[in-house]
């Protein structure tokens, strides 16, 4: 033994074979270990009855002072019960983000209907994480990749992507996969405002005169049937020729966003639309993706080009679907009724298109002022001098 310094390591020669140590008389269980191509330090500490042997480091990128203070810190960890060794096995085999994010998909996401959106975000926005260890994603991580979305004209998107990291690593918590804590906590979200947006009686001869120039024939019926129904996109796109009865002018979407069948009467417009739809051969999908495979699925491109026709570039895909529950409010359909028609499984959901229908508010406000402003007529010369 003796007092590791660095003359003392410089001088030990290294073996032909095998390995040597030369231990530390100061700190106990600090050593050099010499191999025949390598010198680094190591502790060896007694930790729940078993002795474990912990490297600290290379000499040369390690000090022999920097190692000493290591191997202190760990001893002092291990008289406080920790086990530094296990720590570090637990490191080593560690979930990465990557192994999590295909955990989350077959444990949770595929029960979602909304699957494709989280499948879109792993793909792309959180890819490059997918090679890193789940302990190594910090809060700040998080909080400059919700900045970078957000800066980049999407905050709405930025806050769906903490969101889907927040519950994956609450999963993975539930899952004792993860000890926590949850990085994609306490971020500053964008603020969202409700969307009121949809195709006004004024607009709407503008939109159907583009839609009629849309060559796809499955693209401009799909939105036809969008625009009729009220259903939401990936129902629409995702609608199965067993699940229509024509004669019956019925579609029951077996399996819905609200986690509930749901029965739609079709109106005969669209029945006729369906009817006069080509089939594809050995697929039970109404539109068909390509080569007849499978069924649509991006149909932004085409939605761009109409919508830009129309003159309606603040509209959105999902705007046809409030536009269904507006003209409805307009039409004097009850509050009810178009959470039935739009399978809403929350009453609030609904309550957008109370705020929708101006008219009965307009009505009410216009009675009033009469009556009040009887009571000036009363008066010599009114409210007029």
């Amino acid at each position: 033994m003796a007092k590791l310094t660095k003359r003392v390591i410089d001088s030990v020669p290294h073996p032909h074979t095998g390995q040597t140590f030369v231990r530390d008389d100061l700190l106990p269980g600090f050593a050099l270990r010499v191999t025949s191509g390598s010198k680094s330090f190591v502790l060896e500490k007694r930790i729940h009855g078993r002795v474990r042997r912990l490297t600290l480091g290379a000499y040369g990128p390690l000090t022999v002072d920097q190692a000493r203070k290591k191997a202190q810190e760990l001893t002092a960890a291990i008289l406080t019960g920790s086990d530094p060794a296990q720590a570090r096995q637990d490191r080593h085999h560690e979930l990465t983000f990557g192994l999590l994010a295909q955990e989350y998909l077959d444990r949770h996401a595929s029960q979602k209907k909304s699957a494709h959106n989280d499948i879109a975000a792993l793909n792309k926005d959180l890819s490059h994480w997918r090679p890193r260890r789940l302990s190594a994603i910090t809060r700040n991580d998080v909080a400059k990749l919700h900045h970078s979305i957000g800066k980049s004209g999407h905050p709405y998107k930025a806050n769906r992507t903490v969101a889907l990291l927040r519950k994956m690593f609450n999963l993975a918590t539930d899952w004792g996969l993860f000890p926590g804590p949850n990085p994609a906590t306490k971020i500053q979200m964008y603020k969202e405002e409700k969307r009121e947006r949809f195709i006004q009686p004024k607009e709407m001869p503008r939109f159907m005169k583009a839609l009629s120039h849309e060559p796809n024939t499955y693209i401009r019926t799909v939105l036809l049937i969008y625009l009729l129904t009220g259903a939401r996109r990936n129902e629409v796109l995702t609608m199965q020729w067993p699940d229509l009865d024509l004669e019956q002018a019925l579609w029951r979407l077996p399996d819905t966003k609200s986690g509930r069948s749901h029965l739609i009467p079709l109106p005969k417009p669209a029945c006729e639309l369906l009817q006069d739809l080509p089939k594809a051969n050995g697929n039970s999908y109404v539109f068909p993706g390509r080569y007849g495979r499978g069924h649509l699925r991006n149909i932004s491109r085409a939605w761009y080009r109409i919508r830009g026709e129309a003159q309606l570039s603040d509209v959105r895909i999902h705007d046809i679907r409030r536009t269904v529950g507006s003209w409805l409010t307009m039409n004097g359909a009850s509050l009810p009724l178009i959470g039935k028609v739009l399978n809403h499984s929350n009453v609030s959901t609904t309550q957008i298109y109370a705020r929708l229908n101006l008219d009965p508010v307009r009505e009410a406000l216009e009675s009033n002022a009469r009556k009040i402003l009887s009571f000036a007529t009363e008066q010599k010369g009114g409210l007029k001098k």
